[in-house]
């Protein structure tokens, strides 16, 4: 009974942080800096790496798909909802390579850190090898 409670707090955090990293970089995505005559576009740069970063983490970290799952759910959620025009007909997330790159290459981070396999605990004679 722990166990699921420890999971499911976990996973309710997990959801929360990917709430918030998703807002945040789909705010931030758009972000460039001006290095001599060509504008480098740290945004994208900076919000994948966080994105890559959270997913793998959470995934070490609790050894649960379904922490993991929570998490990029919450990361994917303010992304979809982002993508669509508002009543205003303003558009957070331009439909333009960056904007596009931020629709699905979160998506694609996520869906492989998922499916990567579960990588078996080392044993005691190997520990005592090293």
């Amino acid at each position: 009974m722990a166990l699921m409670q420890n999971r499911l707090g976990a996973s309710l955090l997990a959801f929360a942080v990917g709430l918030v990293l998703g807002v945040v970089g789909t705010f931030n995505h758009r972000g460039v800096i001006g290095v001599g005559a060509t504008d480098v576009p740290w945004g994208i740069v900076v919000s994948l790496l966080g994105v890559a970063c959270f997913l793998v983490g959470a995934r070490l970290y609790s050894g649960s798909r379904l922490v993991t799952l929570a998490g990029a759910i919450g990361l994917l959620v303010p992304i979809l909802v982002f993508s669509f025009e508002g009543p205003g007909g303003s558009v957070v997330i331009v439909q333009d390579t960056p904007g596009r790159v931020w629709d699905f290459v979160p998506f694609l981070i996520a869906v492989a850190v998922l499916a990567w396999p579960r990588v078996p605990a080392r044993s005691a004679r190997a520990e005592s090898l090293n």
